[in-house]
């Protein structure tokens, strides 16, 4: 057997799972609708503002700066966002919801809301905790390691 380079530990092994068991590497159904994770992502953070800068909604979701264009165009397609060039500075472009992207968003969340509580409800209260506790531990370190190594100058 070939011995691999990557960690075997335990969270490897559970994010493995969770990233698989949720589908999170292939668009799947939320609401009757197909979409990718960064696509849900997106409609979340585009759903709490009038609008915001293609650049903030990359900072946001952790996307490259094409990445993020894509995205956005592929929402835009869908009929779901509008992106229109900042009159004071044209580089610039401001996404805002679509009526009918609102109406996606809402669904979208309201699905989402339920499966959470079905899933969260299947915890015992103290699974519930060590949960938040574990994962807020997680996002704290993570955090710590991604601003010390976006600091760090490139060779």
């Amino acid at each position: 057997m070939t011995r691999s380079s990557f960690p075997d530990d335990e969270l490897r092994r559970a994010l493995r799972r969770l990233v698989r068991l949720g589908g999170m590497l292939e668009p799947h159904e939320h609401a009757g609708l197909k979409l990718s994770l960064s696509e849900v992502m997106a409609m979340g953070e585009l759903s709490e503002v009038e609008a915001m800068s293609q650049h903030e909604l990359g900072r946001l979701l952790g996307l490259e700066k094409s990445t993020v264009s894509r995205l956005a165009a592929a929402l835009e397609r869908r009929g779901w966002i509008v992106r229109e060039r900042e009159p004071s500075n044209r580089r610039v472009y401001r996404l805002q919801l679509t009526d009918d992207g609102r109406a996606v968003a809402d669904r979208l969340g309201e699905d989402l809301r339920a499966h959470h509580q079905q899933l969260l409800g299947a915890l015992t209260p103290m699974e519930r905790e060590a949960l938040a506790v574990g994962l807020a531990g997680l996002v704290r370190v993570m955090e710590s390691h991604h601003q010390s190594t976006s600091t760090r100058p490139h060779p």
